[in-house]
């Protein structure tokens, strides 16, 4: 009777415990009505980018690789250009990306309050450690 008991008490757990997670899995956004550009730069390039929702919120999350493709660490950061639709509201956002030895794709992610208005251009770059100024200027 006890070991009836201790297995169904398990087996709700687990299965509260597998519902309130779906809410950690985040969600990619397919559409979001948002052009999203990637720039080449010298030293890194942006192979991906996309918008994603989960319990914290929206995110803008992609990947870099180093040129030359390397599994070192790659320093610098990532500049991201919102430019609205009327072409002229610039919103210019640096993050750096999480750097991962041993792994050619190196992660990077930037929170956002809500997915830019539909019709807008986020346009995406990396660049050298030492290359800091004004992203909006420099994209």
């Amino acid at each position: 009777m006890r070991v009836k008991r201790f297995t169904g008490l398990v087996s709700f757990g687990l299965g509260v415990l597998g519902m309130s997670s779906c809410a950690w899995i985040p969600k990619y956004i397919s559409d979001p009505g948002v052009e999203i550009q990637t720039l080449p730069a010298s030293d890194g390039r942006v192979t991906s980018a996309h918008f994603w929702r989960d319990d914290q919120g929206i995110q803008l999350w992609g990947e870099v690789v180093g040129d030359p493709v390397t599994k070192g660490p790659i320093g610098g950061h990532v500049d991201v250009a919102i430019t609205l639709p009327d072409g002229e509201g610039i919103e210019c956002r640096t993050t750096r990306q999480r750097i991962r030895p041993r792994h050619t794709r190196k992660p990077y992610f930037l929170d956002f309050d809500a997915i830019p208005p539909p019709g807008s251009v986020v346009t995406v770059k990396h660049h050298a450690a030492g290359d800091q100024g004004a992203c909006a200027h420099e994209l």
